[in-house]
């Protein structure tokens, strides 16, 4: 008796709208590699992914049936889509050609009548009912045919296939495999028999997959027909050389310090050599610990808490690489954009070369969601805000993942943002009741006590308080006296520089006083400086007057760097800097600015010596200073709330990176020696504070709507238990037994409040969120925001009333309120604002931005901000916006950086908006494709007209689009077709020569290109 055997796994798909899998692949391979390690004399043919095409596959298939013989015995697989009408979906399917490019199962069924096989065992791990992501293909206005799945199986024919005809196929998180194969492995290579038969063995594997599928919340029952007389028997299948080369095991347990050990384990060489490159002397002992001790690499959850420049970034990094060697995807949540891009762009020019997909998701037009979505990607990086957006519209996207790496974790204690990640991470813990468990990596500064924050997530604790660059902490007075902390833990004083030094420069006392002669000191050694100024305009002043003082030469490279259209004030201002090797950092420059910036100052030879900015440089940008200088110690705006301790840490952290300096200087300035040995005892000798959720109690009701957001339904006595669940109210609980009976007690009123609002059902017990109940809790809004969004959303005749009118509406919420448009608080000279209103949105604007307790001067900052806005999206000139808004140059100064923080903020609460219309505007398609419409004009402050030059094939920035617009080039077709003078007038030389080589290379791969 001989065997033969087809086995096909398609992950990848030709058309970009099919849903790509992460486990069919796999599947084939460790099916393949287990029967030709039991079956040495095994004719075979494997076919997975770019190979498996309809023309080959189906050749392959058809001819194994065809020249079997009455002794030989065909093993088919197959792994993969199958459609709604029976077909089998191959490699190069194509959706709108489904009939030529899939094979029916129906002529399987007659190939398998036809075959003089002695017998066939057809494995197919496929459904064809089903919804993404399970292994169907969706497919509109499909017809049904008559298939049934027994029309395959007979006398002689064995199908087992993964679910009925009205189920879906899923996949198993964790063994990257499709359930039914995982149940088929482990019944027929992990038992203790020697042989095993069918149909004996078809319920073992039947009662797995029922299990594995109900654990994740499914029902999936695979289906076992025909016969096979004498039953069909195989020896228990082996796991021997072939299935060790295609799964060599990825758990690395134990390293040496060279990468080149991870080599054994599956890791690429080209990624390994990037790490020897990087680094030369290998891992270091933090990494060392993380795999040797806490089994990183053997995809162990972990924590890692430590000093910026320890390394712990290159942890998560491991953890990635590790988890897509394993066949799985990973995903790096950051907190802000700016490093979501960086990041991108790294580990793009890192990993792209080896065969990695890197995508992001940030919120921008630049996002991969549709990758993301279609599982095409194998390295994701996100803000934590479109990670839990995500993941809340697409609950596959968790059970896909390899690894969670978390980074800047802290940010669970922000007031602001908290709320985000602590509900990323709840949503993760209950995650692991339906055995969907990726591996989480949590990356964090140095933390006080955690107060059972590694308890509740269930991980250990890897803390590290040494830093592979040393870091010297001090505090310097006004009278040049230096209070530091050296790099051996030893407190010390020294006269940093003469009294004589620092002379009043102004009209009173100032930080430039100390600021000058500190870098002028430091600047003459050849140090590289950070100087942290806690606002967008002391930031910008303080490059200013460091550039006349310093009398550094200019910076070429960086100057070269900037964008010639669509300038600001600041970015005047950024120029006159460079000229004098100085720059500043903020959001009153453009992305093209503060990348030049950023490339300027890593560079050793890119002229900038001085960098001033604002305190979120502190979070991860790579860019290393020598020393850092401290000039406040706390913020401006949030009532002159002090740092915290692990602020200051993280700003201090940036001085001293690995590969550029051997010690590292962080400098705090004081008014005089009693204020230093406060600032000293309070910051450079102080312990980061407790980890604190950002949960409060008069917040429950917003909690209590998120948390809904994520579960299908419950009682109102589970309820109480989903709240325990986070960390807020796990550590509640903990401090306080009478906290759960309080929350009961509440329960009942904030329930009654979403069945009123028609933001939640109760059937029979059993609570769950409506459709708009759903927008409103998985929305960046708090409670009361929604409802009050929900009531100005159903107040508006949208009828008579353009979709622009939203942005006006938006300007009402809380959560807007707490943006900043530069207002003067005195007189009512802001008071034009109104009429301004008016004139943009009607008259009924003007009485909607009085709404909920608006006083006279709120009301005015709510109309600027819509002003501004409206001015932004119809194309006005970034300058022109600033000269308009700006009542006082001194106390009321508007800029770019208010201007992008109202548009981002007002596109980031408009995707909430979105939802909250489409729930209640479902018959209104035109006004919600417009209200789509200004997410985009948002971002790019752009007319309507105008947006086909997004379709550009180049990125060009406002100032040039806003160029072309007035030459009345709108799209594509009209850009091109302008005279080279012209279009170098709107974009620039060098954008003009790149577009039209893009232009040329569009027009060579065309279709019928010669």
């Amino acid at each position: 008796m001989a065997y033969k055997a087809v086995f096909v796994g398609v992950n990848k798909q030709l058309d970009q709208t099919v849903n790509e899998l992460p486990g069919a692949k796999r599947d084939a391979l460790a099916l393949w590699s287990l029967f030709s390690d039991t079956f040495p004399d095994l004719s075979s043919t494997l076919l997975v992914d770019e190979v498996a095409t309809k023309e080959v596959t189906s050749r392959a298939i058809l001819e194994a049936l065809d020249i079997a013989s009455d002794e030989d015995v065909v093993i088919l697989s197959f792994a993969g889509h199958g459609t709604p009408d029976g077909c089998l979906v191959f490699y190069d399917t194509v959706s709108t050609d489904l009939s030529g490019t899939t094979l029916p199962m129906t002529t399987l069924a007659d190939a398998f009548r036809m075959t003089k096989a002695r017998a066939v065992l057809f494995v197919l791990d496929s459904c064809f009912s089903g919804h993404a992501p399970a292994r169907v293909l969706e497919v509109n206005a499909t017809p049904r045919s008559a298939f049934s799945l027994e029309n395959v199986a007979g006398d002689g024919r064995v199908l087992l296939a993964a679910c009925t005809a009205t189920q879906s196929a899923w996949e198993q998180p964790g063994t990257g495999h499709g359930l039914l194969t995982a149940a088929l492995i482990q019944a027929m290579a992990d038992g203790m028999a020697e042989t095993v038969s069918f149909p004996a063995i078809a319920d073992d594997i039947i009662q797995l997959t029922r299990v594995a599928g109900e654990r994740l919340g499914y029902t999936q029952t695979p289906v076992f027909l025909g016969h096979v007389e004498g039953g069909l028997v195989f020896p228990r299948l082996k796991r021997g050389a072939n299935f060790n080369a295609n799964f060599p095991s990825t758990n690395v347990v134990h390293v040496n310090g060279p990468f080149s050990d991870l080599l054994p384990h599956g890791f690429p060489d080209e990624i390994v050599e990037q790490w020897v490159a990087r680094f030369p002397h290998g891992l270091n002992t933090l990494q060392m610990r993380a795999v040797n001790e806490y089994a990183v690499l053997a995809a162990r959850s972990l924590m890692v808490v430590a000093p910026t420049s320890s390394g712990k970034t290159m942890v998560g990094e491991l953890a990635a690489i590790q988890s897509v060697v394993a066949g799985q995807k990973a995903v790096f949540l950051l907190p802000y954009r700016a490093i979501v891009n960086e990041k991108f762009e790294e580990f793009t020019a890192r990993y792209g070369e080896a065969g990695l997909r890197v995508v992001r998701c940030s919120g921008d037009a630049s996002d991969s969601v549709g990758s993301i979505l279609t599982s095409r990607y194998d390295l994701a990086f996100f803000t934590y805000e479109m990670f839990l957006s995500v993941a809340l519209g697409s609950p596959h996207l968790l059970s896909r993942l390899g690894v969670v790496v978390v980074d800047e974790g802290q940010f669970i204690t922000d007031p602001r943002r908290g709320i985000t990640v602590e509900l990323i991470l709840a949503m993760l813990v209950r995650a692991k009741e339906r055995g969907v468990s990726p591996q989480l990596v949590l990356l964090s500064a140095v933390l006080g006590e955690l107060n059972g924050f590694n308890q509740w997530l269930d991980v250990p604790v890897l803390l590290s308080r040494e830093r592979p660059v040393p870091l010297i902490e001090g505090v310097l007075d006004r009278n040049g006296t230096l209070q530091y902390r050296d790099a051996d833990g030893a407190v010390k004083t020294e006269e940093m520089l003469p009294r004589h030094a620092i002379v009043q420069r102004t009209k009173e006392q100032s930080s430039q006083d100390v600021v000058v002669p500190l870098a002028q000191k430091l600047v003459s050694r050849g140090e590289k400086l950070i100087v942290f100024r806690n606002s967008r305009g002391k930031a910008q002043g303080c490059a200013k007057y460091l550039a006349r003082e310093l009398g550094l030469g200019r910076a070429t490279a960086a100057l070269g760097a900037l964008p010639e259209h669509g300038l600001s004030s600041a970015s005047h201002d950024l120029r006159f800097c460079l000229e004098g090797g100085t720059a500043f950092h903020s959001a009153n420059l453009t992305r093209t600015e503060r990348e030049a910036v950023e490339r300027g100052f890593r560079s050793a030879d890119g002229g900038i010596h001085a960098l001033a900015s604002t305190t979120t440089l502190a979070a991860g940008i790579n860019t290393p200073a020598s020393t850092v200088i401290l000039a406040e110690k706390e913020f401006l705006g949030e009532d002159g709330r002090p740092f915290t301790i692990a602020e200051y840490k993280n700003m201090a952290g940036r001085a001293g990176r690995l590969g550029f300096n051997e010690t590292g200087k962080a400098i705090m300035l004081a008014d005089n020696p009693i204020e230093r040995a406060q600032l000293f005892a309070r910051y450079v000798q102080g312990r980061p504070e407790d980890v604190a959720s950002s949960f409060k109690n008069e917040k429950l009701a917003t909690w209590l709507l998120r948390i809904l957001s994520q579960v299908r339904g419950v009682t109102t006595a589970e309820i109480p238990g989903l709240l325990v669940n986070t960390f807020g109210g796990y550590a509640a609980s903990r401090a306080n037994p009478a906290w759960v009976p309080w929350v009961e007690e509440q329960i009942s009123e904030l329930i009654s409040r979403l069945l009123q609002a028609n933001l939640a059902e109760d059937e029979s017990g059993v609570i769950h969120l409506t459709l708009l109940g759903q927008a409103v809790g998985a929305s960046s809004l708090s409670f009361e925001s929604g409802l009050r969004l929900v009531e100005l959303v159903r107040g508006v005749d949208w009828a008579t009333t353009s979709s622009v009118y939203v942005l006006c509406l938006l300007q009402v919420l809380e959560e807007m309120d707490d943006v900043n448009a530069p207002t003067l608080k005195r007189g009512t000279t802001e008071a034009v604002r109104v009429s301004q209103t008016t004139q943009r949105f009607g008259l009924r604007a003007a009485q909607l931005l009085q709404r909920f307790g608006a006083d006279q001067h709120q009301m005015w900052k709510r109309c600027k901000r819509a002003c501004i806005i409206s001015d932004w999206i119809e194309g006005v000139a970034v300058d022109e916006i600033e000269r308009r808004y700006t009542t006082n140059q001194f106390w009321a100064a508007v800029n770019y950086g208010d201007i992008m923080n109202i548009a981002d903020t007002t596109r980031y609460h408009l995707r909430s908006a979105r939802g909250v219309l489409t729930a209640l505007l479902l018959d209104n398609p035109e006004l919600l494709a417009s209200v789509e419409e200004l997410i985009p004009r948002l971002e790019f402050g752009l007319p309507t007209r105008s947006l086909p030059l997004l379709n550009l094939p180049i990125e060009l920035n406002r100032g040039q689009r806003l160029a072309l617009i007035e030459c009345d080039a709108l799209d594509s077709e009209a850009v091109f077709a302008m005279p080279d003078d012209a279009l170098t007038q709107c974009i620039g030389a060098e954008s003009s020569a790149k577009l039209r080589e893009a232009h040329r290379e569009l027009a060579s791969s065309a279709p019928g290109a010669v």
